[in-house]
């Protein structure tokens, strides 16, 4: 039996199943990954049941023992397109047989999963290992390409409300290896890339390490190649029903770093944000339509002729 006849078969039967069937068969559709590739006692404990609780869940869909019923997760992990186009293909495959409803419903429970994973596999710890690295950083070298490039943007531009030290390395020019040239013991460079790894991400830390500074990566594995490098890891999933990546496990983690940062910062960092926000008013940044309404509602009328 295949991935998408057993889904089918547990969506169909759901109603049916006890409570505890019903946890275990909602957290292995939502997320079958896992069960592809966890032991059957961390999903268990990831589904909040007891292990005799997935091996019933199995044999309630004839199969003989857990492992029969995990084949098929294992089977679709295999067999799921790689490629950006045989995931685009797959798309608009589903999207003969699917209403849009059930696509956009599949992107709100996948991003919700990745996100919940990613807090949960890092914990608190990991966080506040790498934002102390970033606090106690001469400068930060901040690195993201191609899709990662608005995460690594996002961090750099709100890291420099309240501190200077930031430097976005976009490579414009070509100058990519230029601007990793100055760093040194002292600097911390935050790289980020998931796989398809960027060739950048990967040689920016490796020279780091090289250099004798700091790493903070965020990838999506613990064999990365960035991670061999690296001394300060948070893992993100960057599964998508998209047939891109998704970012926004990786823009949770540095929105999280952001919010370390600050609450440490102490009266130093208030002042900074103050002084950002002083300086976003005078150069009128952002649009202020009641000014604008103001300003017309001032003009003298002109008087009418007789």
């Amino acid at each position: 039996m295949d991935f998408n006849d057993l889904s089918r078969q547990i969506a169909d039967m759901f109603p049916r199943l006890s409570p505890q069937l019903q946890r275990a068969a909602h957290h292995v559709l939502q997320r079958p990954d896992d069960v592809a590739l966890k032991s059957m006692r961390k999903v268990a404990a990831d589904a909040e049941v007891h292990p005799s609780t997935m091996v019933r869940l199995a044999r309630a869909f004839d199969f003989e023992s857990y492992t029969g019923f995990r084949d098929a997760f294992q089977q679709r992990l295999r067999l799921r397109p790689s490629s950006y186009l045989d995931r685009a293909r797959n798309l608009q495959e589903r999207r003969a047989a699917e209403e849009a409803s059930i696509l956009l419903s599949d992107v709100l429970t996948t991003h919700g999963a990745n996100l919940r994973e990613c807090f949960e596999i890092n914990g608190p710890d990991a966080f506040i290992a790498c934002a102390e690295a970033l606090s106690e950083a001469r400068r930060i070298f901040v690195v993201g390409v191609r899709g990662y490039f608005p995460v690594a943007f996002f961090f750099h531009y709100v890291y420099r409300m309240f501190r200077p030290n930031s430097i976005l390395i976009d490579g414009r020019g070509a100058t990519f290896t230029d601007d990793l040239r100055i760093i040194d013991k002292g600097d911390v460079v935050l790289a980020i890339s998931v796989h398809p790894y960027s060739f950048e991400a990967v040689k920016s830390v490796e020279y780091a390490k090289k250099r004798g500074a700091t790493t903070v990566v965020v990838t999506d594995s613990l064999v990365s190649p960035l991670v061999q490098n690296g001394e300060n890891v948070l893992i993100v999933n960057h599964e998508s029903p998209s047939f891109f990546h998704s970012i926004a496990p990786a823009m949770a983690v540095v929105e999280s770093l952001i919010v370390l940062l600050v609450a440490r910062g102490g009266e130093e960092t208030l002042r900074a944000i103050e002084g950002s926000e002083r300086h976003l008013r005078e150069i009128k940044a952002y649009w202020n339509q009641s000014a604008k309404q103001t300003k017309k509602s001032s003009k003298p009328r002109r008087p009418r002729s007789p």
